[in-house]
Formats: structure tokens, sequence, C-alpha cells
């Protein structure tokens, strides 16, 4: 793995669930090491089904100098929950779902029940096929912090490794945080 790896880091864009807009925008910020080199965004359905087709055009759109994927957890707009295996298979790039803390699956499946009764079970089908939940810790300039992650096409210590070359002040990748920071602004 390079001292630079080239990454693509997405966040959703801050929304409100009872606002009359029914969209928000999911950001991808491409970062050489942890240096910012570009951005992309695009619009995506709060509690929609269309965020894994944004994320993989959005990454198209730089594929040839993006090497991996990494995401703020596998849910944008709230339950809009991509498909990493489908990334991975279609885009070709190793993606990283990175997570600050264990999920209750148990209590996702129950609000995914409540919320869309009718049709929860692809929702459902995409967190389960994200694969188990690893935990490493991240040593930033605060210190050792824990971080979880489910990855496609690339191996757990080389996850471990490519945290440690682009986290910086935070367990977040530096990609992902400014994809958050940037989300938060819009």
């Amino acid at each position: 793995m390079k001292d630079f790896p080239i990454t693509i880091g997405f966040d959703d864009a801050k929304f409100t669930f009872n606002s009359k807009l029914k969209t928000t925008d999911l950001i991808g910020i491409i970062c050489q090491g942890t240096r910012m080199v570009g951005m992309v965004k695009k619009e995506i359905l709060i509690d929609g089904d269309n965020a894994t087709e944004v994320l993989i055009d959005l990454t198209k759109r730089n594929e040839k100098h993006v090497q991996y994927i990494i995401t703020d957890t596998i849910t944008f707009g709230g339950f809009n929950i991509i498909d990493i295996e489908k990334v991975y298979n279609i885009t070709e790039k190793p993606i990283i779902a990175v997570t600050e803390k264990m999920v209750d699956l148990g209590a996702v499946r129950k609000a995914l029940v409540k919320k869309f009764p009718n049709n929860y079970e692809d929702k459902l089908l995409n967190i389960v096929n994200a694969g188990d939940l690893y935990e490493t810790s991240i040593e930033t300039a605060g210190g050792h912090s824990k971080v979880y992650f489910h990855s496609k096409g690339i191996h757990i210590s080389e996850v471990d490794s490519l945290l440690h070359k682009i986290c910086i002040d935070s367990k977040i990748p530096e990609p992902v945080r400014l994809a958050h920071i940037i989300g938060t602004a819009l």
C-alpha cells in the first residue's frame, strides 16, 4: 500500500425528516493521503433506495485515480442503505464502511420493520450482506480510539494499515470527516 493512498470518502449532507424536501446530498471527498484533492456530490432520496447507485456513479467519475472507497456507515439520508457488495463488484474498488460504535442489529431491524412494514427486507438484506462488523484501534493526536468497520475487497489487516494512514486527529478517516464537515455546512 502506498504511503499516500487515494481514497474517496462519503457522507450525507444535513437533512430533516419532517422537511418538505425529500432529498439530501451524498458528498464524496477525494484525498491523496490526508490532503483533499477533489469533491463530488449528488442528490439521494431520504429513506430511499438510490444511495448505492449514486455512490457508484460518483466513484466512477474518479475511478482512474481512486484506490479505496470509505463511507460513514452504510446508511445515508436516514435509511437509504448502500449495498457494499454491489459497490465493490461494480467499481472493483475495495470499500470500507466505518462507524464509531457497535451496531445493535436487533434494534435496527425493529426500526426498519416499523418504518417500512411492507418493504423492509431489501434494506435489511443490505445490512446483512455488509458482513461482519470488525473492530480496530486507531492512534490519533488524541490517543487510541476504537473504530468499527465492514469491508469488501480488502483484507482486514490492510484496512487497519489504511486507516492508520488516513486518520489524523480523529478516528474517522479524513475523507469521511471532511465530507461530514462539508455536508453539515450545506
